[in-house]
């Protein structure tokens, strides 16, 4: 199977650091290696980074992360033109009047999201440049450049591509600090937005519920969830935690109406905070959409290795597939100054001693080359000395050609085709030879005649006329009695209705017998 590449998705989390690597095939896709664990607070990011990524073998060459949704401003923008050299002109300036931010202090990056009839939908994403340049910077440290940098919510469009998504839906990241919500048409992303309202929120609200501290809160919300016991609703601090998420979506819904004038049916929840029991049942009664969590991939869609916590991991396996041939989105905020640039001395520094080893490999290659050519040429030159001696003792006087092996093999052929038209091998006998041979073999008081006679190559047919069947068996006798001739055979014996005489054909096979087959 041809490997073509290994991705590597890294979600930089504020609670958990998550990775997942797949490989891509010509014709296939599969994750290979997942991780995910807390963020450790006694270690810088970079470390705890290259740490988790060197002790569980990931690969680094293509690395695909996202700036936090929290950061980046996504905005939808319409042109009554298509063509991209214009676009790529328009969209900035079209930015610049509806965003309160100096466009030098952004990184801006867009898509073509729409074209139909002349027009085209375009979906632009801001960032500040020091976000940006704070991520690069941290994963420079870590030994892990990446690839490409994208827009957090935009992206978690490319799990379309392992999910049944048909219609209009939102997908709903739940995460710690912050909810990120990508609304998808037929598995495309037309919007994104980021809010507060997440996993914290319920963790606050369990500690003031329960009086436990927030580290504590946290594990017993994992624990013993949110719901008032033997009600199966949430308590009340927690309740309202779920209503503010409720209305965050709705509003959400509604403010794509003129993007999808058939509505938004279906609410997919992912993320650490939609692990959270009956979270999908109380989210359902509030907004009226039906909320449902990942459910199963498509049978083809390689998430065998990530199916265990795929609720969890949705976010990370979205920034892999980006980088695959499965991704749909196609933003990166490495723009500009900020675009990436291959680093030699790591290249050097890594594969010095194969570049070595391999110009001492190619030296050696060449000399044996350069050798075996010069041994070739030698022996090529005796053999035309040869060939050329050849032709000289066989045709002395004349000038040796160009090519006279070829020469050689041209009057062999000539010699031939004469033989077979003048004459026959066996007995050196050449076709007047055979005439006079057959008439010697003929009795003078044996009454035949020969209507035809026709020699072709080795062999001799006759059309004779007889008075009686004792003259034909006593022609073929006569004939056998010359060694040469002595493969004659007489044919079928017809009778001549108007003389009463016989007919019949004699013939002479004159090849060796030993060369018979």
């Amino acid at each position: 199977m041809a490997i073509l590449k290994n991705v590597l998705g890294l979600d930089l989390g504020s609670h958990t650091l998550k990775a997942v690597e797949v490989e891509q095939g010509l014709r296939t896709f599969k994750v290979v290696r997942v991780h995910a664990e807390p963020r450790d607070a006694r270690l810088p990011l970079p470390d705890q980074v290259s740490r988790m990524l060197r002790i569980h073998s990931f690969q680094r060459d293509h690395v695909v992360t996202a700036v936090r949704g929290n950061r980046v401003s996504v905005r939808r923008l319409t042109f009554p033109f298509t063509e991209k050299r214009r676009l790529a002109q328009a969209v900035p300036f079209e930015i610049e009047d509806q965003v309160p931010y100096d466009l030098d202090e952004m990184v801006l990056d867009w898509e073509l999201a729409h074209r139909e009839s002349g027009r085209a939908d375009v979906i632009a994403a801001l960032a500040p440049r020091s976000e940006v340049s704070q991520l690069i910077g941290t994963l420079h440290e870590a030994d892990c450049d990446a690839r490409t940098i994208e827009c957090e919510g935009l992206v978690l469009a490319n799990l379309s591509h392992a999910f049944d998504w048909p219609g209009n839906r939102l997908v709903v990241d739940i995460g710690h600090e912050k909810t990120t919500l990508c609304a998808l048409a037929e598995g495309k992303a037309i919007s994104a937005r980021s809010l507060g309202t997440a996993g914290r929120a319920f963790t606050e609200a369990v500690a003031a519920e329960r009086a436990l501290s927030l580290e504590d809160a946290e594990a017993d919300k994992h624990a013993r969830g949110v719901a008032e016991p033997g009600v199966g609703a949430p308590f009340p601090r927690a309740a309202e935690v779920v209503d503010r998420l409720a209305s965050e979506i709705v509003r959400f819904a509604t403010a794509l109406e003129p993007l999808c004038p058939d509505g938004i049916a279906n609410v997919t929840l992912i993320g650490g905070g939609a692990e959270l029991e009956h979270l999908d049942t109380w989210l359902c009664e509030r907004t009226g959409l039906a909320c449902k969590g990942l459910g199963t991939p498509r049978d083809e869609a390689g998430l065998d290795l990530a199916e265990a916590g795929l609720g969890q991991l949705a976010p990370t396996l979205a920034l892999a597939m980006r980088g695959s041939g499965r991704g749909t989105t196609r933003l990166n905020l490495r723009q500009d100054d900020f675009a990436r640039r291959a680093d030699l001395s790591r290249v050097r520094r890594e594969f010095g001693p194969t570049g070595i080893l391999a110009a001492v490999v190619a030296g050696l290659a060449l000399v044996s080359f350069s050798t075996g050519a010069v041994l070739e040429s030698r022996e090529a030159s005796r053999v035309e000395e040869q060939i050329t001696a050849l032709y000289q003792g066989a045709f002395p006087g004349q000038e040796v050609p160009d090519d006279p092996l070829a020469a050689m093999r041209d009057a062999v052929q000539d010699a031939e085709a004469r033989a077979e038209f003048l004459g026959v091998y066996r007995g050196n006998m050449s076709a007047l030879d055979v005439l006079t041979e057959i008439s010697k073999r003929v009795p003078k008081d044996l009454d035949v005649g020969f209507e035809e006679l026709s020699i072709d190559k080795q062999t001799v047919r006759l059309r004779v006329y007889a008075r009686t069947f004792e003259s034909s068996d006593r022609l073929g006798a006569e004939l056998s009695k010359f060694a040469p001739f002595d493969q004659a055979r007489i044919g079928a014996i017809e009778t001549d209705n108007r003389t009463g005489g016989k007919k019949f054909n004699v013939t002479i096979s004159l090849a060796n017998p030993e060369n018979d087959s």
